[in-house]
Protein backbone atom coordinates (compact mmCIF):
# COMPACT_ATOMS: atom_id res chain seq x y z
CA UNK A 1 0.00 0.00 0.00
CA UNK A 2 1.55 3.46 -1.01
CA UNK A 3 2.43 5.73 2.01
CA UNK A 4 -0.02 7.97 1.32
CA UNK A 5 -2.74 5.16 1.82
CA UNK A 6 -1.40 3.76 4.74
CA UNK A 7 -1.57 7.43 6.74
CA UNK A 8 -4.90 7.23 5.33
CA UNK A 9 -5.83 4.32 6.69
CA UNK A 10 -3.72 5.12 10.36
CA UNK A 11 -5.83 8.38 10.68
CA UNK A 12 -9.33 6.80 9.93
CA UNK A 13 -8.67 4.19 12.31
CA UNK A 14 -7.27 6.59 15.25
CA UNK A 15 -10.36 9.16 14.69
CA UNK A 16 -12.50 6.36 14.93
CA UNK A 17 -11.23 3.80 17.74
CA UNK A 18 -11.04 6.89 20.10
CA UNK A 19 -14.60 8.53 19.04
CA UNK A 20 -15.98 5.44 19.15
CA UNK A 21 -14.13 4.20 22.63
CA UNK A 22 -15.66 7.70 24.30
CA UNK A 23 -19.01 7.04 22.59
CA UNK A 24 -19.71 3.86 24.22
CA UNK A 25 -18.90 4.41 27.58
CA UNK A 26 -21.90 6.52 27.86
CA UNK A 27 -23.34 2.97 28.11
CA UNK A 28 -21.77 1.26 30.59
CA UNK A 29 -24.08 4.13 32.86
CA UNK A 30 -27.20 2.19 33.51
CA UNK A 31 -29.22 5.82 33.71
CA UNK A 32 -28.14 6.38 30.05
CA UNK A 33 -29.71 3.37 29.01
CA UNK A 34 -32.79 4.33 30.55
CA UNK A 35 -32.47 7.59 28.85
CA UNK A 36 -31.66 6.12 25.74
CA UNK A 37 -34.71 3.70 25.95
CA UNK A 38 -37.42 6.74 27.78
CA UNK A 39 -38.18 8.92 25.17
CA UNK A 40 -38.44 6.25 22.40
CA UNK A 41 -40.66 4.23 24.21
CA UNK A 42 -43.36 6.91 25.46
CA UNK A 43 -43.41 8.00 21.98
CA UNK A 44 -44.38 4.13 21.14
CA UNK A 45 -46.72 4.01 23.83
CA UNK A 46 -48.38 7.67 22.42
CA UNK A 47 -48.65 5.88 19.06
CA UNK A 48 -50.17 2.54 20.12
CA UNK A 49 -52.65 4.97 22.01
CA UNK A 50 -53.72 6.83 18.58
CA UNK A 51 -53.81 3.69 16.78
CA UNK A 52 -56.09 2.20 18.95
CA UNK A 53 -58.28 5.25 19.31
CA UNK A 54 -58.44 5.88 15.65
CA UNK A 55 -58.71 2.20 14.62
CA UNK A 56 -60.12 0.31 17.80
CA UNK A 57 -56.68 -1.28 18.30
CA UNK A 58 -56.97 -2.34 14.39
CA UNK A 59 -54.86 -0.96 11.62
CA UNK A 60 -55.95 2.98 10.84
CA UNK A 61 -57.70 2.78 7.48
CA UNK A 62 -55.93 5.88 5.93
CA UNK A 63 -52.45 4.40 6.66
CA UNK A 64 -53.68 1.04 5.00
CA UNK A 65 -54.46 2.40 2.17
CA UNK A 66 -51.71 4.71 2.10
CA UNK A 67 -49.30 2.06 2.83
CA UNK A 68 -50.35 -1.55 3.03
CA UNK A 69 -48.65 -2.47 5.92
CA UNK A 70 -50.57 -5.05 8.59
CA UNK A 71 -49.01 -2.55 11.46
CA UNK A 72 -48.98 1.27 11.87
CA UNK A 73 -47.22 0.24 15.59
CA UNK A 74 -44.30 -1.74 13.74
CA UNK A 75 -44.04 1.15 10.96
CA UNK A 76 -43.26 3.72 13.88
CA UNK A 77 -41.29 1.43 16.21
CA UNK A 78 -38.76 1.84 12.48
CA UNK A 79 -39.27 5.37 12.41
CA UNK A 80 -38.24 5.71 16.35
CA UNK A 81 -35.19 3.10 15.38
CA UNK A 82 -33.94 4.90 13.28
CA UNK A 83 -34.01 8.79 14.72
CA UNK A 84 -31.62 7.73 16.81
CA UNK A 85 -29.37 7.67 14.04
CA UNK A 86 -30.37 11.33 12.69
CA UNK A 87 -30.07 12.84 16.69
CA UNK A 88 -26.24 11.58 16.05
CA UNK A 89 -26.23 12.94 12.53
CA UNK A 90 -27.39 16.25 14.34
CA UNK A 91 -25.49 16.26 17.57
CA UNK A 92 -22.35 14.65 16.92
CA UNK A 93 -21.75 16.43 13.80
CA UNK A 94 -22.68 20.02 15.22
CA UNK A 95 -20.18 19.25 18.31
CA UNK A 96 -16.94 17.59 16.36
CA UNK A 97 -15.31 20.51 15.88
CA UNK A 98 -17.00 22.19 18.87
CA UNK A 99 -15.97 19.53 21.66
CA UNK A 100 -12.29 20.09 20.00
CA UNK A 101 -12.70 24.23 20.85
CA UNK A 102 -13.76 23.72 24.63
CA UNK A 103 -10.87 20.99 24.85
CA UNK A 104 -9.06 23.26 23.68
CA UNK A 105 -7.47 20.89 20.99
CA UNK A 106 -9.26 22.22 17.67
CA UNK A 107 -6.12 24.61 17.20
CA UNK A 108 -3.58 21.62 17.64
CA UNK A 109 -5.57 19.55 14.98
CA UNK A 110 -5.92 22.29 12.66
CA UNK A 111 -2.29 22.56 11.71
CA UNK A 112 -1.67 18.79 11.57
CA UNK A 113 -1.02 17.89 7.95
CA UNK A 114 -3.80 15.16 8.03
CA UNK A 115 -6.36 14.40 5.82
CA UNK A 116 -9.34 16.61 7.57
CA UNK A 117 -12.24 14.69 5.18
CA UNK A 118 -10.88 11.44 6.96
CA UNK A 119 -10.48 12.59 10.46
CA UNK A 120 -13.84 14.17 10.06
CA UNK A 121 -15.99 10.84 8.37
CA UNK A 122 -14.31 8.36 10.91
CA UNK A 123 -15.35 11.00 14.03
CA UNK A 124 -19.16 11.02 12.93
CA UNK A 125 -19.02 7.92 12.34
CA UNK A 126 -18.12 6.80 15.12
CA UNK A 127 -21.14 8.41 16.82
CA UNK A 128 -23.77 6.63 13.73
CA UNK A 129 -22.36 3.30 14.75
CA UNK A 130 -22.37 3.73 18.95
CA UNK A 131 -25.64 4.81 17.73
CA UNK A 132 -26.56 1.50 16.29
CA UNK A 133 -27.06 0.51 20.73
CA UNK A 134 -30.02 2.71 20.95
CA UNK A 135 -31.42 1.67 17.53
CA UNK A 136 -31.36 -1.89 18.59
CA UNK A 137 -32.76 -0.94 21.96
CA UNK A 138 -35.89 0.65 20.05
CA UNK A 139 -36.51 -2.60 18.61
CA UNK A 140 -36.00 -4.69 21.48
CA UNK A 141 -38.42 -2.38 23.17
CA UNK A 142 -40.71 -2.76 20.43
CA UNK A 143 -40.50 -6.97 20.48
CA UNK A 144 -41.23 -6.74 24.34
CA UNK A 145 -43.42 -4.54 25.23
CA UNK A 146 -45.82 -4.44 22.25
CA UNK A 147 -45.19 -7.72 21.04
CA UNK A 148 -43.99 -6.92 17.64
CA UNK A 149 -42.65 -9.25 15.15
CA UNK A 150 -40.63 -8.33 11.88
CA UNK A 151 -40.09 -10.24 8.47
CA UNK A 152 -36.95 -12.48 9.29
CA UNK A 153 -36.30 -13.01 4.61
CA UNK A 154 -35.62 -8.88 4.65
CA UNK A 155 -33.03 -9.15 7.71
CA UNK A 156 -30.31 -8.81 5.24
CA UNK A 157 -31.39 -6.49 3.06
CA UNK A 158 -32.79 -4.03 5.61
CA UNK A 159 -28.98 -4.23 7.14
CA UNK A 160 -27.16 -3.33 3.77
CA UNK A 161 -30.09 -0.15 3.80
CA UNK A 162 -29.14 0.52 7.32
CA UNK A 163 -25.64 1.01 6.59
CA UNK A 164 -25.87 2.97 3.55
CA UNK A 165 -28.09 5.11 5.28
CA UNK A 166 -25.79 5.91 7.69
CA UNK A 167 -22.75 6.51 5.28
CA UNK A 168 -25.31 9.03 3.81
CA UNK A 169 -26.41 10.72 6.52
CA UNK A 170 -22.71 11.61 7.07
CA UNK A 171 -23.55 14.31 4.53
CA UNK A 172 -26.08 16.10 7.28
CA UNK A 173 -23.23 16.04 9.56
CA UNK A 174 -20.26 17.48 8.01
CA UNK A 175 -23.19 20.28 7.43
CA UNK A 176 -23.71 20.57 11.18
CA UNK A 177 -20.26 20.31 11.54
CA UNK A 178 -19.62 23.63 9.39
CA UNK A 179 -23.00 25.68 11.15
CA UNK A 180 -21.27 24.49 14.81
CA UNK A 181 -17.80 25.93 13.71
CA UNK A 182 -19.81 29.35 12.01
CA UNK A 183 -22.55 29.71 14.91
CA UNK A 184 -21.17 28.09 18.13
CA UNK A 185 -23.93 26.86 19.05
CA UNK A 186 -24.26 22.68 17.86
CA UNK A 187 -26.89 21.79 20.13
CA UNK A 188 -29.54 24.83 19.49
CA UNK A 189 -29.05 23.71 15.98
CA UNK A 190 -29.74 19.99 16.35
CA UNK A 191 -33.01 20.84 18.43
CA UNK A 192 -33.93 23.27 16.54
CA UNK A 193 -33.80 20.92 12.83
CA UNK A 194 -34.55 17.38 15.00
CA UNK A 195 -38.69 18.18 14.81
CA UNK A 196 -38.23 19.17 11.04
CA UNK A 197 -36.51 15.87 9.93
CA UNK A 198 -38.95 13.79 12.08
CA UNK A 199 -41.39 15.11 10.30
CA UNK A 200 -40.19 15.67 6.97
CA UNK A 201 -39.09 11.98 7.06
CA UNK A 202 -41.70 10.44 8.21
CA UNK A 203 -40.92 8.34 11.16
CA UNK A 204 -44.35 8.77 12.45
CA UNK A 205 -46.45 8.90 9.31
CA UNK A 206 -46.14 7.73 6.02
CA UNK A 207 -44.56 10.65 3.40
CA UNK A 208 -47.62 10.08 1.16
CA UNK A 209 -49.53 11.61 3.76
CA UNK A 210 -47.57 15.08 3.31
CA UNK A 211 -48.64 17.62 0.27
CA UNK A 212 -47.12 17.40 -3.05
CA UNK A 213 -45.00 20.64 -2.65
CA UNK A 214 -43.43 19.16 1.16
CA UNK A 215 -43.30 15.87 -0.82
CA UNK A 216 -39.85 17.77 -2.67
CA UNK A 217 -38.57 18.32 0.53
CA UNK A 218 -38.86 15.09 1.67
CA UNK A 219 -37.56 13.50 -1.05
CA UNK A 220 -34.37 15.03 -1.30
CA UNK A 221 -33.24 13.66 2.34
CA UNK A 222 -31.14 10.32 2.78
CA UNK A 223 -33.45 9.17 5.69
CA UNK A 224 -36.29 9.47 3.95
CA UNK A 225 -35.01 6.35 1.68
CA UNK A 226 -33.15 4.55 3.99
CA UNK A 227 -36.47 4.54 6.39
CA UNK A 228 -38.38 3.29 3.10
CA UNK A 229 -36.11 0.70 2.43
CA UNK A 230 -36.07 -0.72 6.62
CA UNK A 231 -39.79 -0.77 6.53
CA UNK A 232 -40.00 -2.54 2.64
CA UNK A 233 -37.66 -4.87 3.88
CA UNK A 234 -38.58 -5.87 7.45
CA UNK A 235 -42.21 -5.41 7.30
CA UNK A 236 -42.61 -6.79 4.01
CA UNK A 237 -39.41 -8.96 3.04
CA UNK A 238 -38.75 -6.91 -0.03
CA UNK A 239 -35.59 -7.92 -1.69
CA UNK A 240 -33.12 -5.60 -3.39
CA UNK A 241 -34.63 -5.97 -6.79
CA UNK A 242 -37.41 -4.50 -5.72
CA UNK A 243 -36.30 -1.97 -3.87
CA UNK A 244 -34.03 -0.33 -6.46
CA UNK A 245 -35.44 2.75 -7.04
CA UNK A 246 -35.12 3.78 -2.71
CA UNK A 247 -31.39 2.24 -3.19
CA UNK A 248 -30.69 4.59 -6.23
CA UNK A 249 -32.47 7.42 -4.03
CA UNK A 250 -30.32 7.02 -1.15
CA UNK A 251 -27.31 6.39 -2.61
CA UNK A 252 -28.00 9.70 -5.12
CA UNK A 253 -29.21 11.90 -2.04
CA UNK A 254 -26.67 10.47 0.19
CA UNK A 255 -23.53 11.76 -2.01
CA UNK A 256 -25.15 14.87 -3.16
CA UNK A 257 -25.63 15.53 0.99
CA UNK A 258 -21.76 14.20 1.23
CA UNK A 259 -20.59 16.67 -1.33
CA UNK A 260 -22.35 19.63 0.11
CA UNK A 261 -21.95 19.29 3.61
CA UNK A 262 -17.91 18.64 2.93
CA UNK A 263 -17.90 21.89 0.59
CA UNK A 264 -19.98 23.65 3.05
CA UNK A 265 -17.25 22.61 6.07
CA UNK A 266 -14.44 23.71 4.37
CA UNK A 267 -15.72 26.55 3.22
CA UNK A 268 -16.63 28.10 6.56
CA UNK A 269 -13.30 26.83 8.33
CA UNK A 270 -11.18 29.10 5.63
CA UNK A 271 -13.14 31.70 6.48
CA UNK A 272 -12.72 31.11 10.01
CA UNK A 273 -8.72 30.71 9.34
CA UNK A 274 -8.79 34.21 7.69
CA UNK A 275 -11.03 35.61 10.67
CA UNK A 276 -8.66 34.23 13.58
CA UNK A 277 -11.50 32.70 14.40
CA UNK A 278 -11.06 29.29 14.68
CA UNK A 279 -10.60 28.46 18.80
CA UNK A 280 -13.36 31.11 19.72
CA UNK A 281 -16.67 30.06 20.89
Amino acid sequence: MPIEGRALGRTFVGSFRINLTNQLRWYTFGGWMIASLFRPVFLLASAAVIAHFIAGGGVPPRFFALTGYPSYLAFVVLGMAANGLMLSALDDGGTAIYDEEQSGTWDLLALTPMNRFVWMFAKTMSGMVASLVDFGLVLGAGALLFGLTFTPAGFLVALLGLGLTIVALQGMAFLMAAAGLFWKQPYALSMMFSPLLVFLSGMMFPVEALPGWVRVFSDVLPLTHGLRILREAMLRGAGVEQLAPAFGALLLTGAAFLVVGWAAFTTIEKRARRAGAMGRY
